[in-house]
């Protein structure tokens, strides 16, 4: 074979090298006629060799072109490496165990490894294994930014899918639901009342805490303006129907979505990567009435009687304020209590908290569900389930404030 300008034949009896080092690095590495392929250079920049490979790749002569290329890079060790592949004849898998070879090589030598111009018949042996970073690409041509109306219809695309997943998921809570309520039997109960110890009775010493020193707050706040006008009999009235109404099932719901809701998200997320949910699916165990259902009917039950709790409590703290600064008896204290609070004071907290329990629990366990990856989207999840349960809450607490004023008037 005539040897053309920095070029250098390789055959099985003999092997001609160009001795400078400048030469070597540009020679073109020929394959005898008997194997069919030719490794050559087709340009040389700064940082970045392009070879060119043409004929035919096939397990015969796979070695051949793996040495080949790999001695071809080796001559400039430094440099990144783009192979063209727009003149291959034929391609088979052993070739792609050939690109793998060299991208291991580039990167032992510290360069960067792509395929410029693969055909179709190549790039679906590279899709097959996965080659990301072998994906067709041009030389030297960036990737350009999208544009301003690419990027709002990617983010509109993202709301009305959201926004489609959650109703999805609401609609297989209310059905799964509806069945375990129409026929309990058939319901698995399995750790309903672990989850209720869990959401309720382990809760109780954060709510007792929290609601006490709310109840003080609010008694501290109403003394400082009600002394001017010697109006101290009012604090129970405020606080009484503050605690009731607003701030008790408020902040029951906001201790149960950091506790209960960030372990609902957390607890399915983790099952969700080890597969434990696609294995319930196998077993013909439906996730949501498996693992959905208790948790929300759990939820539900014990919100209204932590609100309860944290209402006598709140009560109680603002009247061991009123006692010791206001100069009022815990008997006049607790008299007025019984004149303004009416029962259906304390049935608008219930009624919020109910509300917040299921918003909580369903919000917990969308998230859950919607884990994708490892541990860092389970803690992903998890803080998300929080912040979109405190939202939710105080969303859901303006409508019903909203709602009560309107009925009132009515």
């Amino acid at each position: 074979m005539d040897e053309a300008p920095e070029t250098s034949t390789r055959s099985d009896d003999d092997r001609s090298t160009i001795g400078a080092a400048e030469e070597t690095a540009s020679r073109e590495a020929s394959a005898s006629s008997g194997s069919g392929f030719e490794v050559k250079l087709l340009n040389k920049s700064f940082d970045e060799l392009h070879f060119g490979l043409s004929g035919v790749v096939r397990m015969e002569n796979a070695r051949q072109v793996l040495d080949a290329i790999i001695e071809a890079i080796a001559a400039e060790p430094l440099r990144n490496v783009a192979l063209d592949l727009g003149e291959v004849e034929y391609f088979d898998s052993s070739g792609v165990a050939v690109l793998i070879e060299v991208r291991q090589k580039c990167h032992v030598m510290g360069n960067r490894f792509r395929v410029v111009h693969p055909g179709p018949e190549i790039q679906r042996l590279l899709d097959l294994v996965d080659f990301e970073h072998y994906a067709p690409a041009c030389v030297l041509v960036p990737r350009g930014e999208p544009g301003v109306l690419v990027q709002v219809g990617e983010g509109t695309e993202k709301v009305l899918t959201t926004g489609r997943d959650i109703l999805t998921f609401i609609g297989a809570s209310v059905v799964a639901m509806a069945k375990d309520l129409s026929s309990p039997r058939t319901a698995r109960w399995d750790g309903f009342w672990r989850l209720m110890e869990r959401a309720g009775t382990d809760a109780v010493p954060i709510v007792t805490a929290l609601s006490f020193l709310m109840g003080a707050i609010l008694a501290f706040q109403a003394a400082i303006q009600l002394r001017k006008f010697g109006a101290n009999i009012f604090v129970a009235d405020l606080v009484s129907v503050s605690i009731c109404v607003e701030m008790g099932p408020l902040l029951t719901a906001i201790i149960i979505a950091g506790r209960s809701g960030a372990a609902f998200a957390a607890h399915i997320g983790t099952m969700r990567v080890t597969e434990e949910i696609d294995a319930l699916s196998v077993m013909a165990i439906d996730p949501i009435r498996y693992l959905v259902t208790p948790r929300v009917l759990a939820v539900a039950l014990v919100c209204p009687c932590l609100t309860l709790f944290a209402d006598i409590v709140g009560v109680a703290g603002g009247c061991i304020v009123a006692a010791s600064s206001l100069d009022l008896t815990p008997t006049t204290y607790f008299n007025q209590v019984q004149k303004i609070l009416e029962v259906s004071d304390v049935l608008k907290g219930l009624t919020k908290s109910f509300a917040y329990g299921v918003e909580v629990a369903m919000i917990g366990c969308l998230r859950g569900f919607q884990v994708r990856g490892g541990a860092e989207s389970v803690g992903s999840a998890a803080t998300s389930a929080v912040v979109t349960s405190v939202f939710v809450i105080v969303v859901t607490d303006a409508i019903f404030s909203m709602l009560f004023h309107y009925v009132r008037l009515l």
